[in-house]
């Protein structure tokens, strides 16, 4: 394949296309009809916009997601934080339930369990 961009490649397209539109009695006079590759061009043309649309659409459905899952994440970090300030309210600062709780933060989260197979 070549290496064109996306914008080359469709300017490439449409431009071939116009060139054949224009020149279809010359190569009429050669034996070429291009009146069936012209629109097979333009079709296939018509579907790859349709695509890039769905893609484009689907690129802004994952960003959204994105958000709302790192806004929902935000949301329940903010409550379990306000949730150890009621736990230090109620046992002081000092107590060792609570230190253990404050170092969850500088920990690296457990391995997942063993699946119970084995290599």
């Amino acid at each position: 394949m070549t290496s064109l961009n996306e914008s080359k490649k469709r300017d490439f397209i449409a431009m071939l296309i116009v060139i054949m539109e224009q020149n279809d009695g010359l190569l009429a006079e050669k034996g070429y009809n291009p009146a069936n590759i012209i629109a097979q061009l333009k079709e296939e043309l018509t579907i790859t916009d349709q695509k890039e649309a769905q893609q484009k659409a689907a690129m802004a459905a994952a960003k959204n997601a994105t958000r709302e899952a790192t806004e929902a994440l935000d949301i329940t970090y903010k409550h379990a934080s306000a949730t150890v300030d009621l736990i230090s309210g109620l046992l002081g600062k000092d107590d060792n339930l609570l230190k253990e709780i404050k170092k969850l933060r500088k920990t690296t989260p457990p391995p997942p369990p063993d699946s119970g197979t084995q290599d």
